[in-house]
C-alpha cells in the first residue's frame, strides 16, 4: 500500500511596502556635504575641533528639518477658537 504525502503549504511573504523614495539630487547633495566635511577635517589644523564644529552645524540643519516636519504635521490637526467658550478641532485631509 502506498502512502500519500500531503503537500506542505508554503509560507507566502506579504508584499513589501515601498518606502518613499528620496530624490537622487538630495542624496547627491548629502554625499557632497560628507565629502566636503571629510576634506575640511583632513586639511584642518585641529581636525577634532573642526569635526565637532561641522557636526554642530549638521545638527542645526537636522533640527530645522525636524521642526519643519512637526509644523507640517501640526497644521493637519489644529485647534481653533470658534467663539466664546467653544474650541473646535480642524482635521486636514491629504
Amino acid at each position: 500500500m502506498a502512502t500519500v504525502k500531503s503537500k506542505a503549504k508554503k509560507k507566502v511573504a506579504a508584499p513589501k511596502k515601498a518606502a518613499p523614495k528620496i530624490d537622487k539630487g538630495l542624496m547627491a547633495s548629502l554625499k557632497n556635504v560628507e565629502d566636503t566635511a571629510i576634506a575640511q577635517i583632513g586639511s584642518a589644523k585641529d581636525p577634532f575641533k573642526t569635526g565637532l564644529e561641522i557636526i554642530a552645524e549638521i545638527r542645526k540643519v537636522v533640527m530645522r528639518i525636524e521642526n519643519e516636519i512637526e509644523d507640517n504635521s501640526r497644521s493637519l490637526t489644529e485647534a481653533y477658537d470658534s467663539g466664546p467658550g467653544m474650541v473646535g478641532v480642524g482635521l486636514g485631509v491629504f
